[in-house]
């Protein structure tokens, strides 16, 4: 059994009351077809220029979710191809992150990505290393076991 929805269609308040005196009427052309309206071409956006809040490639910002806290990103393409910066720097020492691995920081601090501070490792081991007191260290053999996989 089909469902009428037919009442969901237009507004059916005004249904079957005449048009009030300012609506369009059929066949009627506004007073501005045609006509493209700029109010102070001097200051309006222009094709081709930069906006005021650009940053060239290579820069490094610091952005704030509430799921991964503060992490540094950097800009590595135009117009506007960005990447955490601890990915982009461990791809800069060892050429690869292999698809399904995060970068982790070794202290716990996110902003500090000094290389000797990142490992990649894959996404599924990441939890044991937090335990609900914080931050759990990895031994020297995990440390190598990671670090050969690249």
């Amino acid at each position: 059994m089909k469902r009428d929805n037919a009442y969901l269609v237009g507004n059916q308040f005004a249904r079957g009351a005449k048009p009030n005196a300012t609506a369009f009427t059929e066949g009627h052309e506004p007073w501005n077809k045609g006509i493209s309206v700029h109010l102070s071409p001097d200051s309006e956006f222009k094709k081709g220029q930069k906006p005021i809040n650009h940053l060239p490639i290579g820069s490094i910002v610091q952005r704030t979710s509430r799921k991964n806290g503060t992490r540094n990103w950097i800009k590595i393409a135009e117009p506007s191809k960005w990447e955490e910066y601890a990915k982009y720097l461990w791809k800069q020492a060892h050429g690869f992150l292999i698809n399904g691995d995060i970068t982790h920081h070794l202290n716990g601090i996110r902003l500090d990505d000094r290389i000797e501070n990142i490992i990649a490792l894959p996404r599924q081991d990441h939890p044991l290393f937090h335990n609900k007191w914080w931050l759990k260290e990895l031994t020297q053999e995990q440390k190598e076991y990671y670090l050969s996989r690249y």
